[in-house]
Order: C-alpha cells, then sequence, then structure tokens
C-alpha cells in the first residue's frame, strides 16, 4: 500500500482547493492557447491537471499510487475533462514525447531531485516550455485564530516527515539546474467551512492519514473537534486560501541552437 493510499477517500474532497480564477490567471500570464500538451507530476486526484485541461490541447496525469489513478479517472469524467492518465513515477518516466507545460502540485518535496530534474530537462519543451509548482494553503490571519490550535493536535498525532520538510521553496528545490524562476502568481480566496471538513483534511494528509492514526482515529477526531470548537460561529470557520504557480523555464544559456 502506497504512503497515500488511505488518504484518497478524502484528498480531493477536502484539501485546500484551487479556486477557478487561479487557472485563468495563470494560463493568462503564461499565454496558453488551448493547443499545448500538459504533464501533471504527481496528480494525485486531478486537481491540478482538471482545472488547466480546458485551457491546453491535451492533458496527462502521472501519479504512483494506483488509488490515486482510480480516483482522478472518476473526477475527470465528473467534470466533463478529458484526461490521459499513467500510472509511475517522473524520475521513471519514458522519455517519449515533450511537453510545453509540466505541473507539480504537493508533490515536490516527494521527488528524487537528481533524476526528477534529469527527466524534466529532456521532456520539458525548448524555448517556450514552463514548469508550474503550484500549491494551495490556508494561511493564518487574524480572522482565522484556529489555524494554529489545529495545526498543533495535527503536528501531536503526525508521523512521518515534519510538515516544514514540505514546504521547501521551489527557487531552492530548481537551484543550480538548468531552470530558473520566471515570476510567480498568487490568488486568494475567503471560505467557510466546518469542523467535519477540517477533520476530512487532517485525515487527507500522508502524516495523519487513517494509516497512520489507525486504532486512536476516535480520539484523533475529537481532538480536532475539541480545538476548533471555541473558533465556531453559526455552525461554521473562515479560513482564507492563496493558491499559487511560480514558473520556471531553461536558462538562456542552457538552450540547444
Amino acid at each position: 500500500m502506497g504512503r497515500f493510499a488511505s488518504t484518497v477517500e478524502f484528498y480531493a474532497r477536502y484539501r485546500e482547493p484551487y479556486p477557478p480564477e487561479f487557472f485563468e490567471k495563470v494560463a493568462e500570464q503564461i499565454g496558453l492557447r488551448g493547443v499545448e500538451t500538459l504533464l501533471d507530476v504527481g496528480c494525485g486526484p486531478g486537481m491540478l491537471a482538471i482545472g488547466f485541461a480546458p485551457f491546453v490541447g491535451s492533458c496527462t496525469g502521472l501519479d504512483p499510487e494506483p488509488l490515486m489513478i482510480a480516483a482522478a479517472q472518476d473526477a475527470a469524467a465528473e467534470a466533463g475533462v478529458a484526461l490521459s492518465l499513467i500510472g509511475g513515477r517522473i524520475e521513471e518516466f519514458p522519455i517519449t514525447q515533450t511537453y510545453d507545460v509540466v505541473t507539480i502540485g504537493r508533490a515536490l518535496h516527494w521527488l528524487e531531485r537528481t533524476p526528477t530534474l534529469s527527466v524534466l530537462e529532456q521532456i520539458l519543451a525548448p524555448d517556450s516550455g514552463r514548469i508550474l509548482i503550484c500549491r494551495a494553503s490556508g494561511v493564518e490571519t487574524p480572522e482565522t485564530p484556529w489555524v494554529k490550535p489545529y495545526r498543533k493536535v495535527r503536528g501531536a498525532w503526525a508521523s512521518g516527515p515534519a510538515e516544514k520538510d514540505y514546504r521547501i521553496h521551489p527557487s531552492e528545490w530548481f537551484r543550480d539546474s538548468c531552470f530558473s524562476a520566471m515570476g510567480e502568481t498568487s490568488v486568494t480566496e475567503r471560505r467557510q467551512l466546518t469542523i467535519a471538513d477540517l477533520i476530512g483534511r487532517a485525515l487527507s494528509r500522508s502524516n495523519t492519514s487513517p494509516e497512520v492514526v489507525a486504532g486512536g482515529q476516535e480520539k484523533f477526531e475529537a481532538e480536532i473537534a475539541a480545538a476548533l470548537a471555541p473558533f465556531v460561529q453559526e455552525g461554521v470557520l473562515v479560513e482564507q486560501i492563496v493558491a499559487r504557480a511560480t514558473m520556471f523555464g531553461y536558462l538562456p544559456h542552457t538552450m540547444t541552437a
């Protein structure tokens, strides 16, 4: 069983979403014309691939977890989106074509850097090819005082890499490679959600997945509910989500003539 196998039923439903405006803004910034080829690395249930699909000519999702591939297939069908799906890892991806756009969402910290960079150098289209490192995350503001106690409970139960390891900056990851940052786009969205939503989000993360908290899941959920209860107003909490895309392209001196 893969690390994310037990998170599948929670991932697409409860993870921080990318607002529709995010995809529109990124597509406009990098000049998508509806004819490009896109590869979404570590696609999970297809959140990025499905979001960008209307702006490109063809879209392919890649993920090593079979259950995530199945979830992406179902989500694409529900969204009415044509999506090709491949099971596997980018480090072992066959070099059979190039892609105009490569997206990597919440998977960057799971990738083996050296072999991944080697593959990216071979599959990203020259000149106009772009790599988009995307993430959507809740931020702590005066309006969201529940964030800190929520994270504290999750941190107490977490098993695996510390969350700070998940937050490697894309520019650091690409340091000393043939790719350089070419800009960043962000969209902020204010939303309402419930305690049940935030319990589901906790269970969608690999370090507090149902497999990790097995045997104590009921207690885990109760502790989250107790930590959040003081902040609930009229049955809901407010959150602020920032969706970002950092764009990378080839360094000029690495381009072939």
